[in-house]
């Protein structure tokens, strides 16, 4: 639900910054984050927007939410986005929080609202901060 080209564009400066503050090299956070070292200098100068499972690696390993480094956006990452950047089928994380797929696919997709004894779990499987994970679960949907 983008509205313009500025929602939900990246913020390359406090990618850069960030990198910086570390001494990161470009290529070596390229390597963590799984893409080309071009693909690190695009996102920092051009604010271009990394893909999902990208962006989420991105956060993860500057230490930030992945709402964090995008402008104007509100719940752009999903929990399905955080699932799939950890590598996880929703069967897996149905086992791991111990419902069955079919519970977990209906928190997923917003047929049912997110447990909030689910939220530590996904905490820590997903790698990422309460704040993340509530923004990320669809609001439910009414039948």
């Amino acid at each position: 639900m983008r509205s313009g080209a500025e929602s939900g564009r990246l913020r390359g400066w406090l990618v850069r910054d960030l990198r910086r503050l570390h001494n990161i090299p470009q290529a070596q956070l390229a390597d963590a984050v799984g893409c080309s070292r071009s693909a690190v200098s695009m996102w920092e100068t051009q604010g271009q927007r990394p893909t999902a499972g990208h962006l989420v690696k991105l956060a993860g390993f500057l230490g930030v939410d992945p709402s964090d480094l995008l402008e104007g956006t509100s719940g752009d990452v999903t929990l399905k986005d955080l699932r799939r950047a950890q590598g996880l089928t929703q069967g897996q994380m149905a086992r791991l929080i111990g419902v069955t797929p079919s519970t977990y696919c209906n928190v997923e997709t917003g047929r049912q609202g997110l447990p909030n004894r689910w939220v530590p779990i996904l905490q820590s499987v997903l790698n990422a901060s309460e704040q993340s994970i509530r923004r990320s679960a669809p609001p439910k949907r009414h039948a």
